[in-house]
């Protein structure tokens, strides 16, 4: 059996870049699914509340990640 108390777990990063570019993804992806529900309303609101939070919070990272490079 592995030893796995020091075990990092790549997907919880938490570098910004790879945070932003983790979100960024989840964006695109509401996106289509927002395009894929344009004739439903309330799914197209829903998919584009999403949209727009990952983009935020990935913008938000891209800043934390520029800032910590000075």
């Amino acid at each position: 059996m592995y030893n796995t108390t020091f075990y990092r777990d790549m997907n919880t990063s938490n570098d910004p870049n790879q945070l932003a570019d983790e979100n960024f993804v989840k964006a695109e992806h509401f996106e289509r699914m927002k395009m894929a529900n344009a004739n439903n309303p309330v799914l197209f609101f829903q998919f584009a509340e999403q949209e727009y939070y990952h983009q935020a919070l990935a913008h938000r990272y891209q800043g934390i990640a520029h800032a910590a490079e000075r």
